[in-house]
């Protein structure tokens, strides 16, 4: 058997068991380090023992249940394995643990990723009704959460919406300031990429080219590089999805006076109000659950919003 507690059978090659025995050192000192479950579970993955994978992911998020990434880990290690039911259990699972007091429905931004990594699962089924819902949850909880971006607009232009592709990388590159900082630059750089692959130069041509104008200082560069690449018309804003009934602000107003406008595009208005189950569960109209809090939180939160508001009234 390959060295350690996991590993799968057969002979191990000396890299291998030399790896194993450094995980099992570092849990002998700390049994409790999610961080390190959670690495220890994505190698013995690679060599192909996902049940011991499964097995420490599970013991990672049992030890520290906040620690969100050891949840993301294990929901797309699902994910790559055809269980996408069990993806979706442990997803769900993730959000109500790291929930943070005050996130709302979407959990907060520890929440964002999880969120994120749900909706490519979806994506990837073809379920892009679920998918859209979880990218929007993902960016109520994080607006700049670029993966989400990228993966959304990536979704619906391969689904054919590339007006809707645009409308959502513009509004993402609006949630940063200039000069960009490295995330914003990523965003840029996944955007000509989006319309390299899809076949429109021009438009890569005038991503790259505003992308440039937005990383120089010199004025006068910027005008060059503006008038070698006039920007393309404006996209109008999409419907949103059939299950929304969203109230968001044109793409045509790039200047969109204040948050609010680009907030109320990413969150969808329930036509009805959301039900609370027994286990805390908070289902939209369909029966999806959306987040999950424990009621003492909510109750809890209820109460800090009640003291707020004597207080004003008594001054």
């Amino acid at each position: 058997k390959r060295g350690g507690a996991y590993g799968g059978d057969g002979p191990a090659p000396k890299a291998e068991r030399r790896a194993i025995e450094l995980f099992e050192r570092a849990l002998s000192v700390n049994g409790r380090d999610a961080g390190a479950l959670q690495a220890y579970a994505l190698y013995v993955a690679r060599l192909g023992d996902l049940e011991s994978a499964r097995t420490l992911l599970e013991k990672g998020a049992k030890v520290n249940p906040r620690h969100a990434p050891v949840w993301q880990a294990w929901g797309v290690l699902e994910t790559r394995y055809g269980c996408p039911d069990e993806a979706r259990r442990v997803f769900q699972a993730g959000i109500w643990a790291c929930a943070q007091a005050g996130g709302g429905q979407s959990g907060g931004r520890r929440c964002a990723n999880l969120w994120q990594a749900w909706g490519v699962m979806e994506a990837d089924v073809g379920d892009h009704k679920a998918a859209r819902r979880c990218f929007s949850r993902a960016l109520d909880a994080d607006r700049r959460n670029v993966a989400a971006v990228t993966a959304w607009a990536l979704m619906e232009q391969e689904v054919g919406s590339k007006k809707d592709a645009r409308m959502i990388m513009e509004r993402g590159l609006r949630q940063f300031s200039s000069p960009p900082s490295e995330a914003k630059i990523s965003l840029w750089n996944g955007y000509e990429l989006m319309e390299r692959n899809s076949g429109d130069l021009r438009a890569a041509a005038n991503v790259e080219a505003r992308k440039l104008s937005d990383t120089m200082a010199d004025d006068t560069a910027k005008k060059v590089a503006a008038a070698s690449f006039p920007p393309l018309p404006a996209a109008k804003v999409a419907r949103p999805p059939e299950d929304a009934e969203g109230s968001g602000s044109s793409s045509e107003d790039p200047s969109a006076d204040g948050q609010a406008k680009e907030e109320e595009v990413m969150q969808w208005r329930r036509r009805k109000k959301p039900t609370l189950t027994e286990g805390t569960v908070i289902l939209t109209d369909d029966g999806h659950i959306e987040a999950k809090m424990p009621r003492r939180k909510i109750e809890k939160s209820k109460k800090g919003k009640l003291s707020a508001k004597e207080k004003q009234q008594d001054n």
